[in-house]
């Protein structure tokens, strides 16, 4: 990029531009902060490969360098906004719907800078996607995977689980009687699975809508056994059930069509008895929910169940 055989002087050197460098903005507040610490100026611009006017000029703006949005220092422009207010409008909104914890989408901003259009006047502004691109790049916006809690597990707890649980049940029960169990939601007419959200901030999800289904799978260590699905709904007898002699899995039901300790227990409790017919002992691996009993082992014998931190 220097050449420092051709002509056009700064100190003792010489300098020839054979291609434009384009530095982004954590380059300039680099560049800066060598400023700051005393370095020659020649010796910085050899070391970022610019010509002494480029390095005048980020001397010259470095308010407007320091002080543009931090989260966003790839960036390789300082450019000013059209749509200044509405750009601000559409800003202010979506960090009112992340904390709510609302999802959205690239759709949705869209839709929504077009009525904050409407309602500032505009005629000339179109919402385009090459718009939305730029305005989630400047601002540091980008999809995330909602997470659905936002409390972690102690580490320590964690730690003392992984050291002395697992030695524990595998010395008392082969690969092949050991079962991992878990509830999953089978979810419609939910919210989005992933937002549109600002880079540094955490993604944790909102309240979803109650349509759903509560599905209990369980497989053993090696994979080759799969326990019988249990669906919990909140209807006795949906009316998909009709004319239907049998089903594939188990079915129980509440109004919420949540996992509760009692239908825990009663699946548990029905295991046990084919456990026992086939004159097997099994482990169970719970997590820690409040669904899942405690003292269910007392009612259990040839079932044991054992529960993460």
């Amino acid at each position: 990029i220097v050449d420092q055989s051709c002509a056009g002087n700064f100190g003792s050197f010489s300098w020839k531009i054979s291609k434009r460098k384009c530095l982004s903005i954590k380059e300039k507040n680099l560049i800066l902060h060598e400023v700051d610490k005393g370095v020659k100026k020649n010796d910085i611009a050899l070391k970022f490969g610019i010509p002494p006017n480029i390095l005048s000029t980020i001397i010259k703006n470095r308010d407007k360098i320091q002080n543009y949005d931090s989260s966003n220092s790839c960036s390789k422009r300082l450019k000013t906004c059209v749509y200044k207010d509405v750009d601000e409008a559409v800003l202010k909104w979506i960090h009112t719907m992340r904390n709510k914890n609302v999802p959205i989408s690239g759709p949705f901003i869209i839709e929504k800078a077009l009525q904050f259009e409407k309602a500032l006047g505009y005629d000339e502004f179109r919402g385009s996607n090459g718009w939305l691109e730029k305005f989630m790049r400047k601002h540091g916006i980008m999809a995330k995977v909602i997470s659905g809690e936002s409390k972690d597990v102690d580490d320590n707890d964690s730690e003392n689980w992984i050291t002395e649980t697992p030695s524990k049940i595998l010395k008392d029960y082969k690969p092949q009687n050991t079962f991992n169990v878990d509830e999953t939601a089978l979810s419609f007419q939910c919210l989005l699975q992933k937002t549109l959200t600002f880079k540094k901030e955490k993604c944790f999800g909102g309240k979803q809508i109650k349509a759903r289904l509560t599905v209990m799978l369980g497989t053993n260590m090696t994979g080759h056994q799969k326990l019988k699905p249990l669906i919990i709904g909140r209807r006795k007898n949906p009316r998909c059930f009709k004319g239907t002699k049998s089903l594939e899995a188990d079915y129980d039901f509440n109004k919420k069509s949540w996992m509760t300790s009692e239908i825990c227990e009663k699946r548990d409790q029905k295991l046990d008895k084919s456990m026992i017919v086939e004159c097997r002992k099994i482990a169970l691996i719970f997590d820690n929910s409040p669904a899942h009993p405690k003292e269910i082992n007392q009612k259990l014998k040839n079932v044991t169940v054992f529960y993460l931190p």
